[in-house]
């Protein structure tokens, strides 16, 4: 089981000023830095968008992969952590957003090259803190425009934890990144229940309840973040929390 105390994401966004987006995370991390290499996920490689529904599963599922970047990013922000390539938020504008672009434009949604590259190119904390809230904003902006149907989103969700089982190394152990990777993924489609269990459709609200439930339970086992090494854990555990979402929004 993980040994780090888990607090509302709330509270680290008001340490830093920022908007609450994401559902809860560690506290502060403990361990020294980490510079693996980096792993592209599945969720990141480009796909043909496909009509229907489906586009709109795969472009929400894309906005996740963008903020889940953002969460690690700040993350490592927070405890003065790099990456390979130096930050996380070098990372949306070369994979998650170019699958999702001319998606997103279609759909009549705000140009969000424009802000990640700020934020890319953002050095001091206060200029990545407000290049951060830009991005959060044109994201939100993105997803109304999208107009996804509640159950939208929690086909983008399965699809996101799809792509994390997918990142997690079937032996048991897997490399830093890749499962930083898969966590972030976790947390962010963990955080768009919250909006569904508020919902006015009784089915809707009892079934992102359900989930909200089964993710937690794996959150619980998932180790920290920030290790130094490959991290020992099982994604039988994903790919069962995969299992549950399916016949929950199945059921609905």
């Amino acid at each position: 089981m993980s040994h780090y105390l888990r607090v509302p994401f709330r509270s680290l966004c008001l340490t830093v000023g920022l908007p609450v987006s994401l559902a809860a995370l560690p506290a502060a991390i403990q361990a020294g830095p980490t510079t693996p290499s980096r792993a592209l996920s599945p969720v990141e490689a480009p796909a043909p968008v496909v009509p229907g529904g489906d586009e709109t599963i795969a472009l929400i599922a894309g906005l996740i992969g963008i903020e889940r970047d953002l969460l690690l990013g700040q993350l490592f922000l927070q405890d003065g952590l790099v990456s390979a390539e130096g930050s996380h938020f070098t990372h949306p504008r070369h994979d998650n957003f170019p699958a999702i672009k001319d998606g997103l434009a279609k759909a009549g949604a705000p140009d969000l090259e424009p802000l990640l590259i700020a934020l890319e190119q953002a050095t001091e904390r206060d200029a990545v803190n407000e290049a951060y809230k830009g991005v959060l904003s044109g994201l939100q902006q993105a997803k109304t425009a999208l107009q996804p149907t509640e159950q939208d989103v929690m086909g983008a969700i399965i699809q996101t934890v799809e792509a994390a089982a997918g990142i997690l190394d079937p032996s048991g152990t897997t490399e830093v990144i890749a499962y930083q990777e898969a966590w972030g993924l976790l947390m962010v489609a963990r955080s768009q229940l919250d909006v569904l269990a508020s919902s006015s459709d009784p089915a809707i609200k009892s079934a992102a309840s359900s989930m909200a439930l089964a993710f937690d339970d794996v959150i619980l086992f998932a180790p920290d973040p920030n290790a130094k090494a490959p991290v020992s854990f099982d994604p039988a555990l994903v790919t069962q929390l995969l299992g549950t979402l399916t016949g929950q929004a199945a059921s609905i």
